[in-house]
């Protein structure tokens, strides 16, 4: 990102972190949390670690007076975000659930057509994200465990933030329903029916029983067209379907991740402690649904 450094990494290994340090080049490495918290040089940390430590690794870093952004799902419930973004406010820290969706450029792009009217005013969205889970992972991987793991949280945010995005409404109301696994606890899947506070209908799915081509696509209708978006979540190509007409949309895009740090930097830059995107309201948006399929 064109707007911070990469200053330092942590691990609870010194070892890893050396080694994290040495690939990617940053100027520091840390073998404890607590070490690199108290480095006045770090302002904004990078939360990427399994879920189940998110909720004590955010408030170590608002604590310690230091701007997050946190992977998703941020954290497992609507209590602890609200929880989290008052400590934050406390603390005068910038606070961003990560959701690159919401950031990356092709995204940007098409939001701003549909806002210059190419397809007329937007009706409705669906967006899929899905994928063989079991053929990637060991049964003991952290993502199954019943209370921080699960489809819907793991890969179902990628529908749920995409449409929240395009839709630029607070939910009016949501029908969801979770699928399950008969080995495991945690939810394989989810079917989110959405609608918007403005009129527009959100129709999310995610499944870790297949995996589709792209892992899932996206479509934005509206009234004189519709948008087809493969691979939503991190491509840099759309299609424009219009009178009979379809239209290539490419973007340059050098990483999916750049969008959503050099937004975060722009806050803290500007002295805001919520994203004018992807604020406390936003995230309990994203996490209601998750609880509903976890349900």
């Amino acid at each position: 990102s064109p707007k911070t450094k990469f200053y330092a990494v942590a691990s609870r290994s010194l070892e890893k972190a050396e080694a994290f340090r040495n690939e990617y080049g940053a100027e520091k490495a840390y073998g404890s949390y607590e070490e690199m918290l108290s480095d006045p040089k770090v302002d904004l940390v990078y939360i990427s670690t399994p879920n189940a430590v998110h909720y004590e690794q955010i408030k170590m870093c608002l604590t310690a007076k230091k701007h997050v952004i946190c992977e998703k799902p941020m954290v497992e419930t609507s209590e602890k975000v609200k929880e989290l973004f008052a400590l934050a406010k406390a603390q005068g820290c910038f606070l961003m659930e990560a959701e690159k969706t919401m950031f990356t450029p092709l995204n940007i792009k098409v939001k701003e057509m549909i806002e210059e009217g190419v397809i007329g005013k937007l009706l409705s969205i669906r967006a899929e994200y899905s994928s063989d889970c079991l053929a990637d992972i060991s049964e003991d991987h952290w993502v199954l465990d019943k209370t921080y793991g699960g489809c819907a949280g793991d890969i179902g945010v990628y529908p749920i933030s995409f449409a929240h995005f395009h839709a630029g409404a607070p939910m009016k109301e949501s029908k969801v329903h979770g699928f399950a696994h008969p080995k495991f606890e945690c939810n394989f899947g989810m079917q989110a029916d959405v609608i918007y506070e403005n009129g527009i209908y959100g129709f999310l799915q995610s499944h870790w029983f297949f995996t589709p081509e792209h892992k899932g696509s996206a479509i934005l209708a509206g009234e004189n067209g519709w948008f087809e978006i493969p691979a939503y979540w991190k491509g840099n190509k759309a299609y424009l379907h219009k009178d009979g007409v379809v239209e290539e949309i490419v973007v340059k895009m050098e990483s999916d991740f750049e969008g959503e740090v050099t937004h975060g930097a722009e806050c803290i830059e500007n002295g805001l402690l919520q994203s004018p995107i992807l604020n406390e309201a936003m995230s309990l948006d994203i996490i209601q649904i998750v609880e509903k399929a976890n349900a």
